[in-house]
């Protein structure tokens, strides 16, 4: 179903509908080539007491087909439900459905590639185990439901609380037919390269095992604190070029 076809229900009726001029901006959070992340309060009742949320919006310019794309991570994210995926909150469109905006709970404590070097003397390997397994199963889940994130990493799995992580940014996950392996991708350009499986990059075909690999990459993140000088992306002089290339 057309995301913006839905907006035009009333918010008192449809709590998932969020108005424009009740969210309040308090700070960016992060920030891409079409699209940024900012933390805002919603504040119905005027008196600073509203929730606190992650909205992602498009910049202003872009194209119809990032617009398309959002929709398209709306309607992805509007369908999990799983302790260890950041939560759909609901959307916010005004002016029939332009500058459509992406509702999500706000987890304080950052992503794991903030949280892991400010914790280093914090997190012992046990933890860093757990978060692993809660990251497994959120991509199992994410498996399960014919999904193919493609994005996976350290930047892109919050921190709820020193227990607890979840999987976010959907922005470039794809659904799999259910009589299809894997996706292919055309002209996919600024890739996060360095996370994907060799068949990723040699024939631009994503499957759910493909997850697997970047997986790996996340783990090896996470044990080593996401210290930038072990960064997935700075080629080692000990790793043979297949891998590094």
């Amino acid at each position: 179903p057309d995301i913006v076809s839905e907006t035009s229900y009333s918010t008192q009726v449809d709590p998932s509908l969020f108005e424009k001029r009740f969210l309040k901006r308090v700070r960016d959070l992060g920030e891409g080539h079409f699209g940024k992340v900012e933390l805002c309060r919603y504040d119905p009742e005027g008196d600073n007491t509203g929730e606190l949320v992650a909205v992602k919006s498009l910049k202003p310019g872009t194209g119809g087909t990032h617009i398309s794309d959002l929709n398209k991570e709306i309607q992805i994210l509007r369908n999990l439900y799983h302790d260890n995926i950041v939560k759909y909150k609901g959307i916010c469109a005004e002016d029939g459905g332009s500058g459509i905006k992406l509702i999500m709970e706000y987890l304080p404590s950052g992503s794991l590639k903030e949280y892991l070097p400010r914790n280093v003397n914090k997190i012992n390997l046990k933890q860093q185990l757990q978060y692993a397994i809660q990251i497994a199963k959120g991509m199992a889940y994410l498996g399960s439901c014919q999904y193919v994130h493609r994005d996976l990493a350290a930047r892109n799995v919050l921190v709820e609380n020193e227990h607890r992580v979840k999987i976010g940014d959907f922005g470039l996950t794809k659904a799999i037919e259910t009589d299809k392996e894997y996706y292919t991708v055309k002209d996919d350009l600024d890739s996060p390269v360095f996370w994907y499986a060799p068949e990723c990059l040699l024939h631009c075909k994503f499957y759910i095992a493909s997850d697997v690999w970047s997986f790996g990459v996340t783990l090896y993140e996470i044990l080593t604190y996401c210290n930038s000088k072990y960064s997935p992306m700075t080629v080692s002089t000990h790793c043979p070029p297949i891998v590094t290339h």
